[in-house]
């Protein structure tokens, strides 16, 4: 009975010490690739800004009544737009969008990458192409919504949850956007 004990104390220290290598291992993975993931994640929002608002020489972000902004300069520095995040509801989870507006308050573009959201693969994940996203450009107020919606973009074929999150999406973050800038540009 005593060497069962002591078997079973045996195992379970070698198990300790295991667990204690495999943890201080993976502690040591995470803290190398943690820098690459935030220094990659950093770099696509800079393309995603630049493709948004391709005019602007320099980004400052704002903070409006608890929500970010981002507001881009040309060289002169004079203000060519803004840019505001919606993460609204997808069939497959949230779904990412980066807009851009222009000083005249129309949409100069739409990005949502394919790791910016989970749809489903070969249907919703056509969000992410031009051929929808383009739609957006120079639209505001209700164009920014679904034809089936009284819009004017047309819904991605049997991806409507998607097509209609991200109109909804991209309609309320403008319309959010518009009402915090205001003046304040």
């Amino acid at each position: 009975m005593l060497d069962i004990i002591k078997n079973s104390l045996k195992m379970g220290m070698v198990l300790l010490v295991i667990c204690v290598i495999a943890a201080a291992a993976l502690a040591q993975v995470y803290s190398v690739t943690s820098v690459i993931i935030k220094k990659n994640d950093e770099e696509a929002e800079k393309k995603k800004r630049q493709v948004v608002l391709p005019q602007a020489a320099r980004f400052e972000e704002k903070d409006i009544e608890g929500r970010k902004y981002i507001i881009g300069y040309d060289a002169e520095d004079k203000m060519v737009g803004g840019i505001f995040k919606a993460a609204p509801k997808g069939y497959g989870g949230p779904i990412n969008i980066t807009a851009g507006v222009a000083p005249d308050n129309s949409v100069t573009a739409v990005v949502i990458t394919k790791l910016d959201q989970t749809e489903t693969p070969g249907l919703g994940t056509n969000i992410t192409k031009p051929k929808f996203l383009d739609q957006y450009k120079g639209k505001k107020g209700n164009d920014l919504k679904l034809k089936k919606d009284n819009g004017t973009i047309d819904a991605i074929t049997a991806a409507t949850i998607s097509s209609r999150a991200v109109a909804n999406g991209v309609k309320n973050g403008w319309e959010q956007y518009i009402k915090d800038t205001g003046e304040k540009r």
